[in-house]
């Protein structure tokens, strides 16, 4: 269950946030770029216009991983509906909220907000193999859905008609596998620290304290098991005493080439604010 922010610096940057999706809402672009089509056009879009605003504006109001794969969905369609559109203020809101909600920081209070009990998440970043497939199904999927709807109002029936089949059997499917990006996360715990990420774990791993030998931010993986999914740049690496059986996701183990089940002793993961969670660990 979703919880409220406690007043912290992750709760003012989703304040911001939502500060100027209220000032996108203000302009509202898609009404504006509606009324020169024609009226039946004009509804459909301010139906998806509004639906979508206030779908992200209620994210805002209680973060949660479902809320913010919400948010990254629809984040860049305003972008994209306020360049249409040429209204410089919606441009201006539109970036700015798309790029808050792109930093690690918003992303954090979100992974956080849907907490249980004593424990403090660190969202992990998203494997670079895993990017432009993402982009890709996000774009098919508002392109045929949206896109359907629109060309059927504007009496394309021809256009319309299967794009709109197209969404609704991609609606079914896609959302899904867009969620799993936001339910990856380390997770400090009273007992250890938890590493959840079922794109690269088949099963949820977790360490104790006292098995801990060590952890330090590193640049190379070295001997150690990725974790990460192929991620650049700095990752945490985690020195157990005693090696652990942990199994790996089928995707996982054959782009490493090797078995699901394995004995580690060390491994690596990468958690956006990986100083941050590496002050929390220590």
């Amino acid at each position: 269950m979703a919880k409220s922010l406690p007043f912290t610096p992750q709760r003012i940057v989703v304040g911001l946030a939502a500060f100027a999706w209220v000032v996108l809402a203000i302009v509202a672009p898609w009404q504006s770029y509606g009324d020169s089509h024609s009226t039946a056009f004009a509804v459909v879009l301010a139906v998806w216009g509004w639906l979508c605003w206030t779908s992200v504006f209620i994210g805002f109001l209680v973060p949660s991983p479902i809320t913010l794969t919400i948010t990254r969905c629809i984040t860049p369609l305003a972008v994209v509906i306020s360049l249409v559109a040429t209204a410089p203020l919606a441009i201006f809101a539109s970036i700015v909220v798309f790029i808050i909600c792109s930093s690690a920081l918003f992303v954090d209070a979100f992974v956080q907000g849907g907490a249980y009990g004593d424990e403090k998440r660190f969202s992990l970043r998203t494997p670079v193999p895993h990017m432009a497939p993402a982009a890709l199904v996000w774009a098919f999927l508002c392109g045929s859905l949206i896109g359907g709807s629109l060309f059927t109002a504007a009496q394309n029936y021809i256009a319309g008609a299967p794009l709109l089949v197209a969404g609704i059997v991609l609606v079914r499917i896609v959302p899904k596998r867009l969620h799993r990006l936001a339910r990856r996360w380390l997770v400090l715990v009273p007992a250890g620290l938890v590493v959840h990420d079922h794109m690269v774990l088949a099963e949820t791993h977790m360490t104790s304290k006292n098995g801990i030998a060590s952890l330090r931010v590193v640049t190379e993986n070295g001997e150690a098991a990725d974790f990460t999914g192929g991620v650049l740049g700095p990752r945490l690496s985690v020195a157990m005493k005693e090696a652990d059986k942990v199994v790996l996701s089928k995707i996982t183990a054959k782009t490493l080439g090797t078995t699901e089940a394995l004995h580690v002793k060390t491994f690596v993961i990468a958690p956006r604010r990986i100083h941050v969670a590496m002050a929390a660990l220590s």
